[in-house]
Order: structure tokens, then C-alpha cells, then sequence
């Protein structure tokens, strides 16, 4: 019966006697394990093409959504993370193993005649994984494929004649946007895995044709099964888990914080394969044509060469020219490697700049998490998260003369800013206005410290107006300062009527015809959002420190026009603390 079976199928598909050829067919000088890193490569080729398969079904591919939909596959889906950690550390062992497969096939002399165009296939199946490794680097639109790729493509740029158009037709137009996503992701999924195929089918074509490539006659010819294939699988299998334990142990491959064009300070590096091309860079500063062009097209030109310098020296002769020339390559490749990857790990302002993206990730990462993704896409999270955008412009806007709290400037000349708002931070100042952390530096708004030394408040009232001073910061925006007054409760509280008996006789609450013993800002609405806006906005307005005069050093500079309306409220709020400090822990699925 089941010969029957085979005989049909044999008859209708011949699949049965190429199975027999295949598992028949002879090796000379046996079986070895160095015949099994072919098998490895090709194993690791087919599991990103599976797995690259599954994250299509999710992946969407736009600058507004691709970093979304890469956190919902990392952290929403089912085994999402195993599965795109898996892809992006079988691309990884696939450039390790075709460099790999590339020595070993110089070292046993198969790139020699009748076995030229097996070589050139082997040389395009390796520049191939090469261009889907560095492709699929930037899908996620997160910030290391993002700039990563403007290493990459600068690189490409740098090309002559060709290099502009090149890296103009990459990237889909000048700057990188919606179109670089689109055009990486179709050379991704469609152009290169359709060419590694090609490829592979063609090898496997010229493999069918020519056999096993033998060196050691002595031992006798043996057939690929069983010894061959156990070594293959054996391989395979455990390289494959390998790569899954290292994803389990990770937990995945990391996803950065979305693209941010505008970042100054992110440590930009390209994949690690291109670490060589990025370290000559620095090597070749101000020739950089060495590194980007003539080295690595020397590299390319000498690999496609090899096959004919055989034809050109003797056999032996070429044999060690063209073992000592991919060795020296790949060995010298792998010591540039570790050149740069030492030089990044004992250099502190690179520590800075990745704990500063590896704390805007996770940040990122929560936000998504508690909020979700608005349909603007994910360059929204931070950008409108307090926390981490009000901390860039404070840093950037405000550290030269505030400080906030540990936040210092080299040397301080405003008010430590820290708790500004609070009743401790108004009590302070009302206890010791003459202090560093308030007026201390800015002897010229000495108003404070004149009070000060005047008062005849008791330490009761000046807590009880520290409290009333404070709740300045929540009148509702559409409450006139009028109208406001007349509330019974503002009446009634217990810090109105020393505010009155000895604030207001500087500070006006909405009113600012009346008059003043001595120049002070407006105090109606305090502390809030809008107030804060407008100090930050217009320092120098007539409610504010309008007093002083243009060209006094102290007076705090005016920022409109500086900042949107959106950096505008995330620097005040946080200045104010006004956001949450922790968020619950990212939970991806492990189902």
C-alpha cells in the first residue's frame, strides 16, 4: 500500500526519488560539521522569513503608526515579544553565519572553478542580509532605527555622483517622514526576501548540479544521510535554541521611544555589522569617502574577484592570497566591532546620552500603557508628557538661572523653583524672601526683604497667608478678580485680612489702578497654569516685572515666539510637578 502511495507520487510529482537523490547524495570525504553551517544559514533565513510573516499581520507601516503597532505586538499580543525578538536575533546569527559561510567556502577552495557562480551567489545572499537587517532596523520608527538610518543613509549619501539621488530616493524626498516608512518596508517584506530567494533557489539549483565540494580524498565518499543530516539539524537545532533562549532571557527584542527628528542628544549609532564603516568615519574625518566608498567598494570588488584571481596565480598561491584575504577581512571587521563597542563602554557622556533614552523608552512605553496612542500617532507621547518635554525645555530654557530642586545651574541667579506654587514654597518665601532659593540673587526685587524687615505679621498669619496666597493658582479662569473678591469664602479665610493689611499695599489682585507703595507683580491667579504662562511668555508685561528696567540684567528674558502653546504648557506644568511622577509597569503578554 504505501509503496503504492510513493510510486503515484513519484509518478505525478518525481518528489519521492528527489528525496531519495537528496538524502543519496554522495560527499566526498564524508560528512563534517563545516558542511552544516549552509544548512545553519538557510535555517535562520527561513525563520525570519516565518517570523517576519507574522508581524506583517499586525506591523502597520506609516510614521504615525508603525511604532504603535510594534509596542502592540511587543506588549499586547500573544508571544508577540518571543516572536519579533526571535526575528531580530535570527537576523543577526544570519550575518554571523554568512560571514561565516563565506570563509569556510574560500578556506575548502569552493570558490574556484566549476563553483565561480555558487561564490557570486554566496557574496549576494550575504550583501542581501545585510540590506534586510539594516531595513528592518528602522520599521519600528523608533528612535534607534531612526537614527541609526540617518548614519546609514549619510553614509549612502556620500557616494559620488550618485549618492544625493540614492539617498533622496531611500528616504522618499529630503527629510526622512511617512514615505521612508513605506519604501524601507516594501524593500523589506517584498524586494529582498524576493531576491534571498532567488538566490537560495539558484544555489540550491548549481548545488544540485555540482555536489559537495571535497578536499580531503583520503577519506572515503559517504552519503548525506544519515551523518550529514544529523550534523545540519544538529546545528541548526541548536543555534535556533540559542536564539530562543537569548529571546526568553531578554524577554524580547527592546523597542526605544518613537522617533523625535527634533533630538539633539540621542547616541546615535548604526547596527552593529556597520559599526566598522562608522568608527573609519572618525578615522578618515574629513575624507570621508575613504571610509564610505573606496574601502568597503574595495571590499565588494575584491570578494566578486576571488574566483578569477584563481585563474590568474597558481593554485596554491591563490589559495593563500584569497584565504589570507577574507580572513584578514572578517578578522579585521570583528576588531573594529569591539574597538567601538569598548570605546562606547568607557566613554561617560555615551552612558548619559543611553540612560537618558533608555528612561525615555520605558517612559514612553508606560504612557502608552495607561493613555494609549492617540490617532496623531506615538511622537505625541512625549511630546506631550510633562515630565519628559518640560524637562528638555527647562534644561534647555531655564537651568541657566533657576534652579529645581537638585536640578542646579553652575551658578544660580533666580529662584530655586522647586514646589513653586505650594504653601511651603509661598511660606518660605514670606519667611525668608532675602534667601537663594528666592530673591537672594536678584537684589533689585528686593521689595520682599523691605516688607520683610517691616512686618508685624505673626508666624499664625503668615501661614494663613502662605495658604491664601497659594489657592491664588485654582480660581477658575472665567472669574474676574471682582467677582472673585465678593465670595464669602474669600472673605472668610483666615489669610485675607493680613494679605490685605500688608500684601496688598504692593501687590494689586486684578486691579492694577491702584496704587503701590513699591513695584510688584500682580497676584490674581497666582501660580496657576495661565499666570505661570504668561510670566514665562511676557515676564517684562506690567503685571509681572515690568518695573525693572529693559536692560537690567536680572530681568528674566521673554520666551514668545520661542515655545508653542503645547511646549508652553508642558513647561509649566513641569515646573508646577503637575504630572505623574510613576506609572504603572508595562505588562507585555506572555500567554
Amino acid at each position: 500500500m504505501l509503496k503504492t502511495l510513493t510510486d503515484w507520487l513519484d509518478d505525478r510529482t518525481g518528489l519521492p526519488g528527489l528525496t531519495r537523490r537528496v538524502l543519496d547524495r554522495p560527499i566526498p570525504g564524508g560528512a563534517r560539521w563545516g558542511h552544516a553551517v549552509g544548512f545553519a544559514l538557510a535555517s535562520t533565513i527561513v525563520v525570519d522569513l516565518v517570523t517576519g510573516l507574522l508581524l506583517m499581520t499586525t506591523y502597520s507601516p506609516s510614521s504615525s503608526t508603525a511604532w504603535g503597532s510594534v509596542y502592540y505586538i511587543t506588549y499586547q499580543v500573544d508571544l508577540g515579544w518571543f516572536v519579533r525578538g526571535l526575528h531580530r536575533y535570527a537576523s543577526f546569527a544570519s550575518v554571523i553565519l554568512g560571514g561565516l559561510f563565506l570563509v569556510r567556502l574560500v578556506l575548502v577552495g569552493a570558490y574556484r572553478a566549476p563553483r565561480e557562480v555558487h561564490w557570486w551567489l554566496a557574496v549576494a545572499t550575504f550583501l542581501l542580509i545585510l540590506g534586510a537587517g539594516v531595513s528592518g532596523n528602522i520599521l519600528p520608527w523608533d528612535q534607534r532605527g531612526y537614527w541609526a538610518a540617518m548614519v546609514e543613509t549619510s553614509i549612502t549619501g556620500t557616494t559620488p555622483v550618485v549618492g544625493p539621488t540614492l539617498k533622496k530616493l531611500i528616504i522618499g524626498g529630503s527629510t526622512f517622514g511617512n514615505l521612508t516608512v513605506t519604501r524601507i518596508y516594501g524593500a523589506h517584506v517584498a524586494l529582498l526576501p524576493g531576491l534571498l530567494i532567488l538566490c537560495g533557489w539558484a544555489y540550491a539549483v548549481l548545488f544540485g548540479k555540482h555536489g559537495y565540494h571535497g578536499s580531503e580524498k583520503s577519506k572515503p565518499t559517504e552519503p548525506y544521510w544519515p551523518r550529514q543530516a544529523f550534523f545540519d539539524f544538529a546545528l541548526s537545532s541548536a543555534i535556533l535554541g540559542v536564539l530562543s533562549g537569548l529571546t526568553v532571557f531578554t524577554h524580547g527584542y527592546s523597542l526605544d521611544a518613537p522617533a523625535d527628528p527634533s533630538s539633539d542628544d540621542y547616541p546615535a549609532r548604526p547596527e552593529w555589522y556597520f559599526l566598522p564603516l562608522n568608527l573609519l568615519l572618525h578615522v578618515f574625518e574629513g575624507r570621508e569617502f575613504i571610509a564610505t566608498q573606496i574601502i568597503p567598494g574595495g571590499v565588494v570588488a575584491g570578494l566578486l574577484f576571488l574566483p578569477l584571481l584563481a585563474k590568474i596565480l597558481p593554485k596554491k598561491l591563490g589559495d593563500v592570497a584569497a584565504s589570507s584575504f577574507v580572513v584578514t577581512l572578517f578578522g579585521a571587521a570583528s576588531v573594529l566591532i569591539g574597538v567601538a563597542f569598548y570605546r562606547d563602554s568607557v566613554s561617560e557622556p555615551f552612558h548619559q546620552a543611553r540612560a537618558r533614552a533608555d528612561r525615555a523608552a520605558e517612559r514612553a512605553t508606560l504612557l502608552a500603557t495607561r493613555d494609549g496612542i492617540a490617532p496623531a500617532g506615538a511622537s505625541y507621547l512625549l511630546s506631550l508628557d510633562p515630565l519628559t518635554r518640560g524637562h528638555e525645555l527647562f534644561t534647555k530654557k531655564c537651568l541657566g538661572c533657576h534652579s529645581l530642586g537638585d536640578r542646579k545651574p553652575e551658578e544660580s541667579s533666580a529662584s530655586n523653583l522647586k514646589g513653586y506654587g505650594s504653601v511651603a514654597w509661598v511660606r518660605g518665601l514670606l519667611e525668608k524672601p532675602d534667601s537663594v532659593d528666592y530673591f537672594g540673587k536678584t537684589p533689585d526685587c528686593g521689595g520682599m526683604q523691605t516688607w520683610k524687615e517691616s512686618s508685624k505679621l505673626t508666624a499664625r498669619e503668615l501661614d494663613a497667608v502662605a495658604s491664601f496666597v497659594a489657592g491664588f493658582a485654582v480660581i477658575p479662569e472665567e472669574l474676574t478678580p471682582g467677582n472673585w473678591l465678593i465670595d464669602p469664602k474669600v472673605k472668610e479665610h483666615p489669610g485675607f485680612e493680613p494679605y490685605k493689611r500688608e500684601c496688598a499695599e504692593c501687590h494689586t489682585l486684578g486691579d492694577p489702578a491702584k496704587g503701590k507703595m513699591e513695584p510688584a507683580p500682580d497676584l490674581f491667579a497666582w501660580g496657576s497654569d495661565r499666570w505661570t504662562a504668561r510670566m514665562i511668555r511676557t515676564p517684562g508685561s506690567t503685571t509681572h516685572y515690568g518695573f525693572l528696567e529693559a536692560e537690567n540684567a536680572q530681568k528674566m528674558p521673554s520666551f514668545g515666539g520661542q515655545l508653542t502653546e503645547d511646549d508652553l504648557r508642558m513647561l509649566v506644568k513641569y515646573i508646577k510637578g503637575d504630572y505623574e511622577q510613576a506609572l504603572p509597569p508595562a505588562k507585555s503578554s506572555g500567554k
